[in-house]
């Protein structure tokens, strides 16, 4: 089986065809999804998904580019919202975004270092967005070194993908490693131990190649950057399969796996 271990069921174009979307992605044998979710409303929308759907598993974090919306009690909100869902395996996506930033550098840090600290105190992984901030995000991993998180949606180079592998990261690639102007990238993921590697698709966005046309990106594509890595790397897609399995439930926890957890 596949795990797409980063999607957003609630999101447009995902959320009016949520349950068809799934029930697409469990017959392309995308048997688990984690949702994320990203700003303070967004976190009411994903428990609700998960009371929803057996097959779906979720994470809680501030998006970089929602830093500056936060209320001051926002860590005690999540804290909530941890203790009352089991389902929710992770703190994030949270991290720093240079590219498209709402707010300034300094709030993005504060925010950041915050949901590292939650995470820690929670003893949860962390899933990080890092975008044209790879320094400054290196940076604060090292100063807070979370037990275990994900680099997700990699779009970096070897040598950057190398500085997160050597503090313990496992990488995210996305249907970005599909795409033809993307070598970097597919370098990158070559480089990556197959012990490190996770897959998703950060949908609605990011179709990966052949359906890169498709405009809403689902979970069930996750197969087509699956079939990509595999070739990529010169291996099966059941090889890529097994092992990508492996590492998401060795990073989430076994919840995600768990017996009778999906119908």
């Amino acid at each position: 089986m596949l795990i797409d271990t980063h999607c957003h069921l609630t999101y447009p174009g995902l959320v009016e065809q949520a349950d068809t979307v799934i029930d697409r992605a469990v017959a392309a044998g995308v048997s688990r999804l984690i949702t994320i979710g990203t700003d303070a409303a967004d976190h009411i929308q994903v428990r609700k998904q998960l009371q929803d759907s057996p097959a779906v598993f979720g994470a809680l974090g501030i998006h970089p580019h929602h830093a500056h919306e936060v209320a001051p009690d926002f860590i005690a909100a999540m804290r909530a919202h941890f203790a009352q869902q089991p389902k929710l395996l992770a703190v994030g996506e949270c991290g720093l975004d240079y590219h498209h930033a709402e707010g300034s550098h300094e709030v993005q840090h504060h925010v950041f270092e915050l949901q590292l600290s939650l995470a820690a105190k929670l003893n949860l992984p962390v899933i990080l967005h890092v975008r044209d901030a790879h320094d400054d995000a290196l940076a604060v991993v090292r100063r807070y070194r979370p037990t275990a998180f994900v680099v997700h949606c990699f779009t970096g180079s070897t040598a950057e993908v190398e500085s997160w592998l050597a503090l313990g990261a496992y990488i995210g690639f996305t249907g970005i490693v599909t795409y033809k102007n993307a070598t970097d990238v597919a370098n990158a993921c070559k480089s990556v131990p197959i012990d490190r590697l996770l897959v998703e698709t950060d949908a609605p966005y990011l179709s990966p190649v052949p359906k890169r046309s498709i405009k809403i990106n689902e979970p069930s594509f996750v197969v087509h950057t699956a079939e990509y890595i595999a070739k990529l790397r010169g291996v099966t897609l059941k090889s890529v399969a097994e092992s990508t399995t492996a590492n998401a439930v060795r990073l989430f926890g076994n919840a995600l796996i768990a017996a009778g957890a999906a119908k």
